[in-house]
């Protein structure tokens, strides 16, 4: 059998959900220098068309994002303990920890068709300031959430 082509090419981001994004960046900075990080807020105004699990939701995060080397790092700290991420921060027990990782693929809707005939999903879709992100629910075969993208947001 020929061996399947990568459906992902690049590392593009490392997501790490916090409990308190303020006091994190303030780690990274002082104990790590890492930075400088720019903040966001997502919600309503700027997320649209949010699926998660199908289904119409809203999407609430406070977000900080910078590069080191060529990979973004974001940290997540959410806003509604009812959402993927809020979850993921309960069953961690307050802790957080690295959420996904979001990848290059040589085509989008390819990927997004495979996984769909995997009998997969997306857990959290939608669209961010333009771009179309999908978190595919690839945890139970690979051990974590792979974010897929039709572009990647410039620092």
């Amino acid at each position: 059998m020929p061996k399947k082509q990568p459906t992902f090419t690049k590392t593009m981001q490392l997501g790490i959900v916090v409990p308190n994004l303020d006091a994190a960046v303030r780690a990274y900075e002082e104990q790590y220098g890492i930075g400088p990080w720019e903040f966001m807020e997502i919600g309503p105004e700027n997320a649209e068309n949010v699926l998660v699990d199908g289904k119409p939701a809203e999407w609430r995060s406070r977000i900080a994002m910078t590069m080191i080397g060529d990979v973004m790092w974001e940290l997540i700290e959410p806003q509604d303990e009812n959402d993927m991420f809020g979850k993921f921060l309960a069953q961690r027990g307050g802790v957080g920890g690295v959420h996904h990782i979001a990848v290059q693929t040589p085509d989008f809707r390819q990927t997004l068709a495979d996984q769909q005939a995997r009998g997969g999903q997306s857990t959290l879709s939608g669209s961010f300031t333009g771009i179309e992100v999908h978190y595919l629910d690839s945890a139970p075969d690979i051990g974590v959430i792979l974010e897929v993208f039709s572009g990647m947001p410039e620092l």
